[in-house]
């Protein structure tokens, strides 16, 4: 609070400002602790019909209080109740924002990890295509053997035992065949 003094000079019509007085501000903690038993219940439910969350409207309404205290202007009697219920819009007006800025980044997350997975399967079906081909052009006997180990998910032990080989013979056409493969798909990709 800032008092100013004027002064008179000869002529009636000039008035000069001589000095600006800055007075401490007296904080009336009694006055604060009436609004808080009398209004309290009633900022909560003023906040709670904008957030519809009892929790967070007691935490809001408890910052109400806090602002207060914390104020830098001297309190009135006759405006304190105005001045919570603005404080408490204005929270109200905060929560939402940072509210709104949570869900925009969440949004924006799960909009990304969707884009990432489609991508991820478009490239794993481009690939598989790729390896379907380049299986296509493999021997016929190291062909026969990728496709039972890759695709029928058979052991080098059955597929040897089913084609009438050796173990080592089938392990030599699964190696040659998946290097080729894979060799194919690194050139493409």
């Amino acid at each position: 609070m800032a008092l100013f003094f004027l002064v008179s000079l000869p002529s009636w019509r000039n008035f000069v400002i001589v000095t600006t007085l800055k007075l401490p501000i007296m904080r009336n903690d009694n006055l604060i602790e009436q609004t808080y038993v009398s209004y309290f219940k009633r900022v909560s439910a003023y906040i709670n019909s904008f957030v519809n969350n009892v929790e967070d409207a007691q935490d809001l309404a408890q910052d109400v209080w806090v602002r207060l205290l914390t104020c830098d202007s001297a309190i009135d009697p006759t405006t304190v109740v105005a001045y919570l219920f603005k404080i408490a819009r204005n929270l109200v007006t905060d929560y939402f924002r940072r509210l709104g800025c949570k869900r925009e980044c969440y949004d924006n997350v799960d909009k990304n990890e969707i884009a990432q997975d489609l991508e991820s399967e478009i490239n794993a079906r481009e690939i598989a295509k790729i390896e379907k081909s380049r299986v296509e052009c493999l021997p016929q006997q190291r062909r026969i053997i990728y496709i039972m180990s890759r695709y029928e998910a058979k052991s080098v032990a059955d597929i040897a035992c089913e084609l009438e080989l050796s173990n080592r013979t089938v392990e030599n056409h699964l190696r040659l065949g998946r290097r080729d493969v894979r060799d194919y798909i690194a050139a493409i990709a």
